[in-house]
């Protein structure tokens, strides 16, 4: 008798499943699925998907993950001269974010963004097996599918429609600034701001807020795309954190991560779990929430 020895039974699991998923699934046709997630950077975690699929040879039931993105151009509200929040030292470029000189003296940060229409979600094209699902979802903490255990389908058309409200083309920060006649500006901040300067009479009250400081987090919750290709929802301030033992169903709540409304139709106090129903891209989709990603609506 030969033992098999493994540290770790799940990755075993996974190489069984994999095996009887690679038998019976070579003549079941994919179809696109929706998975959430609360991962808050699709692109890492759709490359740490097609790590285990190819690991575990799963190609053929596998074909594609897609998270729906665009790139923006955008613009950081205006710095006056004598602005507290310019860099301290030097104005520094790169290829997704540059300094600019308007032409009634004040500063701006253009850089690239990227925004997610779909946030907190992830479409699979794959076979429709349960043991797949449920290999899937044990490679990603917090991953789980829509409709689970009988996900629902989307549709190519949707997909297509999906694809369609975005583009794929990354706009140039170049073109996008010359079109403006903005100053491209670098280097020392004393180049270009004078001690005792007047300032000039403000243009836009109202900006995105940014830290101009290289390196550090930005209060707004966006990024640029050399870093993480992360897009979060609004911040909102004014809505207060919901008290599990004080919901009802048929209450409404609002998803924090999402950014949607969502009904209550079930609570589990005892497991402090709470279950919504959302729109979702046509038709009513559960989700199981800790009361953590609510808040009230």
């Amino acid at each position: 008798m030969e033992w098999i020895i493994t540290s770790d039974f799940d990755e075993f699991e996974d190489e069984i499943i994999g095996l009887d998923l690679d038998k019976d699934s070579e003549s079941k046709e994919c179809e696109w699925f929706t998975a959430r997630t609360f991962v808050s950077n699709e692109d890492k975690l759709i490359e740490q998907l097609w790590d285990k699929v190819r690991q575990y040879k799963l190609t053929d039931q596998v074909q594609e993950i897609l998270s729906v993105k665009e790139t923006i151009v955008d613009e950081s509200k205006d710095y006056p001269p004598d602005s507290l929040e310019l860099p301290k030292t030097e104005f520094r470029n790169s290829k997704t974010s540059i300094w600019v000189k308007t032409k009634n003296g004040y500063f701006r940060k253009i850089r690239l963004k990227v925004t997610r229409p779909f946030k907190c979600f992830i479409f699979i094209k794959m076979v429709g097996e349960l043991d797949l699902f449920d290999q899937i979802t044990r490679w990603a903490l917090g991953l789980n599918f829509l409709g689970y255990p009988s996900p629902n389908v989307v549709t190519e058309a949707e997909i297509l429609r999906m694809k369609g409200m975005v583009s794929e083309k990354i706009p140039s920060l170049e073109d996008y600034i010359a079109k403006k006649e903005y100053q491209i500006i670098s280097g020392p901040v004393s180049n270009f701001v004078k001690s005792g300067m007047p300032v000039p009479k403000p243009v836009e009250e109202e900006g995105l807020g940014y830290d101009p400081e290289e390196g550090r987090a930005e209060p707004t919750m966006t990024e640029e795309v050399e870093e993480t290709y992360v897009s979060t929802p609004t911040v909102i301030h004014d809505r207060r954190e919901i008290v599990i033992e004080n919901l009802r169903v048929n209450d409404f709540v609002y998803l924090s991560e999402m950014g949607a409304k969502g009904v209550v139709k079930d609570i589990d106090l005892k497991n402090q779990v709470v279950t919504i129903n959302i729109n979702l891209f046509g038709r009513s989709q559960t989700l199981r929430c800790k009361p953590q990603q609510l808040k009230e609506f």
